[in-house]
């Protein structure tokens, strides 16, 4: 389990160094993002508001899964979750399975090498999906840690 789980975080990573910003990608506002589109979150108690943000529907291999992500195409800073795209509406948990990963001042952290949260999904359309996660995530050493409070999206479902 832990093989296919890192081969789709490095898969996050390969999509993650190939993504552009294009037009129609969502933008953040200053509002909660559980009523106007985006993705915010708290890294260690500070803010980190990406300049874009959505949902892929699916992921390479066989499991699909919905990648939700902010990106800042300025530092590279990324925050992502990933959990099957047959998790509907409710609170699902982040561990080594649904599992949040980010990279943050050029550092990788992920639930995958320990941590846990919660994502909780309050809308879910075949075009949207908006909630709410926090998380805990530490990087590969196991040594450092990253808490990620307040998290919220409202994304655009891509395929």
């Amino acid at each position: 389990m832990k093989i296919s789980s890192l081969f789709i975080l490095f898969a996050f990573g390969v999509l993650f160094s190939s993504c552009s910003k294009k037009t129609e990608d969502v933008s953040p506002t200053n509002g909660s993002a559980t009523t106007a589109a985006g993705f915010r979150v708290k890294i260690d108690g500070s803010d980190y508001n990406p300049d874009f943000s959505y949902a892929l529907a699916t992921m390479p291999g066989k499991n699909a899964y919905y990648a939700i992500y902010g990106l800042d195409s300025k530092t590279s800073d990324v925050v992502a979750m990933a959990l099957p795209a047959t998790a509907g509406e409710g609170t699902h948990p982040i561990d080594n399975v649904n599992f949040g990963m980010l990279t943050y001042n050029k550092e990788d952290f992920s639930t995958i090498n320990g941590g846990s949260g919660t994502i909780t999904i309050t809308k879910k359309t075949a075009t949207n999906l908006v909630g709410t996660f926090s998380f805990t995530a530490v990087d590969a050493t196991g040594l450092k840690k990253r808490t990620l409070t307040e998290g919220t999206f409202n994304v655009t479902i891509r395929e």
